[in-house]
């Protein structure tokens, strides 16, 4: 039976397949200038970032399992098409649960948590669908996100795949010449010419895949323009609803 998705389970799996041994000799740099700068004689040179600090989640207080960098939540956004956007940008009430472990982390570590992010489906957002998969997340003084929370249905199993015309525009344009393809192939070649000499595989064929490619271009085109309908890669940051 296919499995339902876990949106944290997937976000390990795309950590697990990006981060290198580079990266993480850097992230250890950023750590070690970070808590420099903290030191208490570099306090007053770096006062703004010091204030700014009590906002955000200090990685070394918390487990590293839950902490993503902006470039894997992007690529799960985009695979799913899902948004990662500012938490304001959910009207409604978060689950009680979210907010103790906020309240749990802000009086445990000293902190006034602010600036968190919220990823989930469109129809999330917008309220349409109150019960889809969310994932809370807080910004850590090195750049990356702290996952606090996570609630709702799993994902369906086949978002991704149903999603794939529309990740990007190369799956949109291999995704139009696969249609295009099996409608061609599946006229008879009656409908295709008049010539009855003509064969299953003749240059008529050919001629009817390219104008059918052209066709269901601009009905592809007219949609996107119409109906406002954006490719994954340009949606997963955008705060313009369809």
């Amino acid at each position: 039976m296919l499995r339902a998705v876990d949106i944290k389970s997937e976000l390990v799996k795309v950590r697990a397949k990006i981060r290198r041994e580079e990266d993480d000799l850097i992230r250890e740099v950023d750590r070690i200038l970070h808590k420099s700068a903290f030191h208490k004689k570099n306090v007053l040179d770096n006062l703004k970032n010091y204030n700014e600090s009590f906002e955000l989640v200090d990685e070394e207080d918390v487990e590293k399992e839950s902490i993503f960098t902006l470039k894997e939540i992007k690529e799960i956004a985009i695979r799913y098409r899902l948004r990662f956007l500012d938490s304001q940008c959910y009207k409604r009430e978060f689950p009680y649960e979210s907010v103790l472990k906020i309240e749990n982390i802000n009086r445990t570590h000293k902190k006034d948590l602010k600036g968190f992010k919220l990823l989930s489906t469109t129809g999330f957002f917008r309220k349409k669908n109150n019960e889809d998969c969310a994932v809370l997340f807080a910004p850590t003084s090195l750049g990356n996100y702290y996952l606090v929370h996570r609630w709702g249905k799993e994902l369906k199993w086949n978002r991704a795949l149903a999603n794939w015309p529309v990740k990007n525009i190369e799956t949109l344009f291999l995704s139009l010449i696969i249609v295009t393809l099996i409608i061609t192939m599946c006229l008879p070649t009656y409908l295709i010419t008049l010539d009855r000499k003509a064969t299953y595989w003749c240059a008529y064929r050919i001629g009817i895949f390219f104008h059918l490619f052209i066709f269901n271009m601009g009905v592809t085109a007219y949609i996107t323009f119409a109906f406002s309908k954006n490719l994954s890669t340009s949606l997963w940051n955008s705060k313009e609803f369809e």
